[in-house]
């Protein structure tokens, strides 16, 4: 049995494990046949059958919600939730399933509900704003797809029981300040307070030290809510 890397993560149904396309360079139409929930991922997926043939999985756009829908490959031109580079994209659109290197596959704007903002572009490069607020320069030859990813709602979804959790493979997770000096560095002390010692993890490395990169990411989003 292959060790866990967290002691907060364990046990959980056996997952099904779908193979998406996440290059999405197929030049020809599909037709969308099935739409999946997939427990690996909180957007739903769609199994596409194109006109060549072949079938794969994509992530699908918020758009196709009916079994039958006309689903548009890689295009060498704008088109809504279609597939093409960056440069055929105008500025000010939203986009989703973003290429960082081209021909990579996507690795960014995956998750359910989400999308980027195509702030302004130059001869080489698009700069994007993420959902977090960070600064993205990618290559115009990388691939996105236009729209917002499927499931929207997601956010709303409550878990309700402790079972979902636990068929999710998340373990109950205890604080450190309740446990002994044996089992976390916050462990002892008289009631429910702890030693006077800094944040550790329970391997006894410091944590919660503001590091560089999340001062920029605070600074970066301090100015894009302030100038966006």
């Amino acid at each position: 049995m292959v060790e866990k890397l967290f002691f907060t993560q364990g046990g959980g149904l056996f997952k099904k494990i779908r193979i998406i396309d996440y290059k999405r360079v197929v030049n020809s139409i599909g037709v969308l046949l099935t739409i999946e929930k997939d427990i690996n991922r909180t957007g739903y997926v769609g199994l596409i059958c194109y006109e060549n043939g072949l079938i794969s999985y994509i992530l699908l756009p918020d758009d196709y919600n009916e079994i039958g829908a006309i689903v548009n490959g890689f295009l060498n031109r704008f088109h809504y939730n279609a597939s093409t580079f960056l440069r055929n994209i105008p500025n000010g659109n939203f986009i989703h399933h973003i290429e960082v290197l081209p021909g990579r596959g996507a690795t960014l704007t995956r998750a359910a509900g989400s999308s980027s903002f195509i702030i302004s572009s130059d001869k080489k490069f698009s700069f994007l704003k993420m959902n977090s607020g960070w600064l993205f320069k990618i290559s115009k030859f990388c691939i996105a797809v236009i729209g917002q990813v499927s499931n929207v709602n997601n956010h709303i979804i409550r878990i309700k029981k402790a079972g979902k959790n636990r068929n999710l493979g998340i373990r109950p997770r205890v604080r450190g300040v309740a446990m002994n000096p044996c089992d976390h560095p916050h462990g002892g002390g008289e009631g429910t307070g702890s030693p006077p010692k800094a944040h550790k993890t329970p391997w006894g490395k410091l944590t919660k030290v503001p590091t560089k990169r999340n001062r920029v990411h605070l600074l970066k989003k301090k100015l894009f809510k302030k100038y966006g």
